[in-house]
C-alpha cells in the first residue's frame, strides 16, 4: 500500500511518500492540487493523512476527502501510544506525529522528542508508551527577533553560532543569547528528565535540527524525516 503524508508548518508544507519506508520527501512553499495530482500520478497512493498548524485550506481537504482514504489528523484520531494530555484538543498535531514516530523508531524505550522549528517543542513518551506531556518554547530565530520588536534600541541579530560563548559586542551577545541559550534550555531539560526517567534517547527534528545537533554535548540521534514517520504510523494504525 503506498501512502501519502502531508505535514503543513507554519514555513512549509512538508509532502512524503510512504511504501513501505519513505520513498520521497519534499516542501512546498504553496502546495496546490496540481502538486497532489503530480506526485500522485508519480506513486498511485490511495492513502492520505494530513496534519496541519494553521487554519484549514479548504479546498485542498474537500479534495482529499472525495477522492482518497483520508484521515485528518485530530485530537479524535485513534493513535498507537496512550494520550495522558489533559487537553489533548489543543495538543499540536506535529507534537502527535512526532512523538508516535519516536515510538516507531525506538519502541519501549523511554524517549524526548525536540522539534527545533519556528518554537522548539519538548514532547516524552515512557517506555509504557504513554504520553506524558511536553513544553513549547520560542526558537532561535524568534528569540532574535523579539529582542529587536520588543527593545528600543537592540538591533536585530544575526542567526548564527559564536565560537566564545561570551559576547564581546551587543550583536555577538545578542546572538550568543538565542543560539547558545537555546542549546542550554536543549541540555537542561535533557538532563532533568533523564534524572527521572533512566535510558533516555532524544531524537532532534524540525528545520533546525541539523545546526543544533552539532553543538549539544550529549548523544542524540537526528531525524527530519520524523514527523512524517509519525503520520504514516498514525496512518498504518487507522488501517
Amino acid at each position: 500500500m503506498v501512502n501519502l503524508c502531508i505535514d503543513i508548518g507554519n514555513s512549509f508544507y512538508k509532502v512524503a511518500v510512504f511504501e513501505s519506508k519513505i520513498r520521497t520527501f519534499e516542501r512546498f512553499e504553496k502546495f496546490l492540487i496540481r502538486d497532489l495530482k503530480a506526485i500522485h500520478a508519480e506513486w498511485a497512493f490511495e492513502r492520505v493523512i494530513l496534519s496541519s498548524t494553521r487554519k484549514d485550506n479548504k479546498i485542498l481537504l474537500n479534495h482529499l476527502e472525495k477522492n482518497y482514504d483520508f484521515i485528518h489528523l485530530s485530537h479524535k484520531t485513534k493513535l498507537p501510544f496512550t494520550n495522558l494530555y489533559e487537553t489533548p484538543k489543543t495538543l499540536g498535531r506535529d507534537r502527535i506525529a512526532g512523538i508516535a514516530g519516536a515510538q516507531k523508531m525506538f519502541p519501549k524505550t523511554n524517549c524526548l522528542v525536540i522539534d527545533a522549528g519556528t518554537c522548539i517543542t519538548y514532547d516524552f513518551i515512557n517506555r509504557q508508551g504513554k504520553y506524558l506531556g511536553g513544553n513549547i518554547a520560542p526558537g532561535a530565530r524568534m528569540r532574535l527577533r523579539a529582542m529587536d520588536e520588543f527593545t528600543d534600541k537592540l538591533p536585530l541579530a544575526s542567526y548564527k553560532f559564536n565560537k566564545d560563548i561570551l559576547g564581546k559586542t551587543t550583536n555577538h551577545a545578542l546572538e550568543n543569547g538565542a543560539m547558545w541559550g537555546t542549546i542550554c534550555e536543549m541540555e537542561a531539560f535533557m538532563e532533568r528528565i533523564d534524572l527521572k526517567y533512566k535510558d533516555l534517547n532524544v531524537i532532534l527534528t524540525g528545520g533546525d535540527a541539523s545546526l543544533f545537533a552539532q553543538k549539544l554535548k550529549r548523544k542524540i540521534f537526528v531525524s527530519p524525516e520524523l514527523v512524517m514517520i509519525g503520520l504514516n504510523e498514525i496512518l498504518e494504525y487507522n488501517a
